[in-house]
Parts: C-alpha cells; sequence; structure tokens
C-alpha cells in the first residue's frame, strides 16, 4: 500500500531567501527540536551548484499501541534533499529521502521551491509506503497524520525564522 502525500507551504520572502533559510543547519535544527525532536542535527554539503541537505532527529515514538511495537520507544529518521541550482526566477527542485532506519516505512519523493505572487511557496510531494502486512494502511494513516503535522510546524517555524534577524 501506499500513501500520497501533497502539501504546500506559503512563506512571504523570495525564493533564495527561504532557500537560505531551508539550507542553514541552525534552521534545520531548529525545526526539528520543535517538532518534538530529543535530538537533532543537519549537515548541508554543496557540490557544484548542487546542494544536499541531510538531517538526522531521534523522536518519541508516541505512536498507537500497534504501530509501537513495530518502532520501540523512540524512532530515528534521516532525511537526505538533493536540490539542483536555481532557475532565474529562483525555484529549485529537489528531491528527498526519508530513512527510517529499521523500521519498515519508507517516505521519498520531489520538493518543488516556486516564486508565488509577493513571496514563495515550497510543495512537497512523496510517496509514503509501509511494509506492515494487515497494519501498513494503519500505520501510514498515522505516518502520513505526522508527516503533515511535522510540514505545518515546520513552515510556522520558517516564517518565524524569516521575519527574525538571521
Amino acid at each position: 500500500m501506499t500513501t500520497k502525500i501533497d502539501q504546500v507551504q506559503h512563506y512571504a520572502a523570495t525564493p533564495d531567501d527561504v532557500f537560505a533559510m531551508l539550507s542553514n543547519p541552525e534552521f534545520v535544527e531548529q525545526k526539528c527540536r520543535a517538532s518534538g525532536s530529543i535530538e537533532a542535527s543537519a549537515e548541508v554539503t554543496e557540490e557544484d551548484a548542487d546542494v544536499t541537505i541531510v538531517s538526522r532527529r531521534v523522536l518519541p515514538a508516541n505512536l498507537p499501541g500497534f504501530a509501537k511495537k513495530f518502532v520501540g520507544e523512540t524512532l530515528t529518521l534521516v532525511e537526505t534533499q538533493r536540490w539542483t541550482d536555481p532557475e532565474d526566477d529562483g525555484s529549485r527542485r529537489g528531491t528527498f529521502v526519508v530513512d527510517f532506519g529499521n523500521n519498515p516505512i519508507s517516505f521519498s519523493g520531489e520538493v518543488q521551491l516556486a516564486p508565488a505572487g509577493d513571496g514563495a511557496t515550497v510543495e512537497t510531494k512523496g510517496d509514503l509506503k509501509c511494509s506492515v502486512p494487515f497494519a501498513g494502511g494503519k500505520i501510514e494513516g498515522v505516518a502520513r497524520e505526522w508527516i503533515t503535522k511535522y510540514l505545518d510546524k515546520e513552515q510556522r517555524v520558517g516564517t518565524e525564522w524569516l521575519d527574525s534577524d538571521h
């Protein structure tokens, strides 16, 4: 079974300013902590015009009993985003993969940063998949809710970040 996620974040800033935020390790760690991470780290590397952002976070497994037995007390996620160089209008495309360690779930897809009116949008489109027989759909539902809340929190933290003096 596969669950589709398509969520758009809106920011009152240029695509260049939004990307500068998204690729700032301090911001990445801050958004991870804001979403309840016990531990968070980020590394950003540039090769030619491409930018790779790797974040690692450990979260408490606040999951229903049927899902918790698969993951344990904590959940370690490693997200890798690979972004291409910007277009003339500041837009960028990227891919992402979220590694859930030894857990039977995966999340990967595409992310696009684009100008929108007097600001910019970041659209995350991905496929969430759980390979657990019978309970996979339920686990995907819980994970979808968690990812949606995380992206909402990321937008709130990002808006505050852009409004401050970073």
